[in-house]
């Protein structure tokens, strides 16, 4: 059993075949190795708090995001955070 932190329990393992697994990472690690890598490759990288997202309509449309900006504040110092919003072409998350 699987434990999430809304403490929403899942069966994890019993469909999977012998051969199977299922992998974890720690998120405290993972997260950071994954922004470091995406801005070694050219990504911005926005302190903000997602709110919500709307998906393309058409195929010719972005994303629209909408999120709290934080700025540079990674002390804490902007809690409230300004509103924004952001027009993409693809969203990646966990």
């Amino acid at each position: 059993t699987m434990i999430s932190p809304t403490n929403k329990e899942v069966q994890i393992g019993e469909t999977l075949k012998e051969d199977e697994f299922i992998g974890m990472v720690r998120r405290e690690v993972m997260d950071g190795f994954l922004r470091d890598r995406a801005v070694e490759s050219g990504c911005k990288v926005i302190n903000g708090l997602f709110m919500t997202m709307i998906a393309p309509k058409t195929k010719d449309e972005a994303y629209v995001l909408t999120y709290n900006d934080f700025g540079d504040s990674a002390d804490g110092s902007a809690r409230q955070g300004v509103k924004k919003t952001l027009k993409v072409d693809v969203v990646i998350g966990a």
